[in-house]
């Protein structure tokens, strides 16, 4: 992900991210979002979903741990949350499985090249 969307992520929720520039032995988010900017939508209203389950006293505090793409779709590696955060994760990687992650179009046919699920348009360039 371009460092401006990282740095608006962060920015945007700064409880979720708190651990987004600590060591590498304790969170993997050191290593930054580890997908495409194509889906930054979806991990952004993730987070807003999140940010007002807790601040509404509905979840505890989650803290993301690790936010990366995996066998075509988006993992959302957390600490903390209940089981309705888990549910808001699972639609959130179902969506990015029909969500092209270089360019965030809707997935007509899962085209998934070195890893990452591509729209036709992006697979095609």
């Amino acid at each position: 992900m371009r460092q401006e969307l990282d740095d608006l992520l962060c920015q945007l929720y700064p409880e979720i991210f708190r651990d987004r520039h600590k060591d590498k032995y304790e969170t993997s988010m050191c290593w930054g979002f580890c997908c495409d900017d194509g889906w930054f939508d979806i991990i952004d209203s993730l987070c807003a979903t999140i940010t007002a389950q807790v601040k509404a006293g509905k979840m505890p505090p989650v803290v993301a741990s690790q936010v990366k793409e995996k066998i075509g779709t988006l993992r959302f590696r957390i600490l903390g949350g209940n089981d309705e955060t888990h549910r808001l994760i699972e639609l959130a990687r179902q969506k990015s499985e029909v969500t092209c992650e270089e360019c965030g179009r809707p997935v007509e046919r899962r085209i998934i090249e070195a890893g990452s699920i591509l729209c036709s348009a992006c697979s095609d360039k």
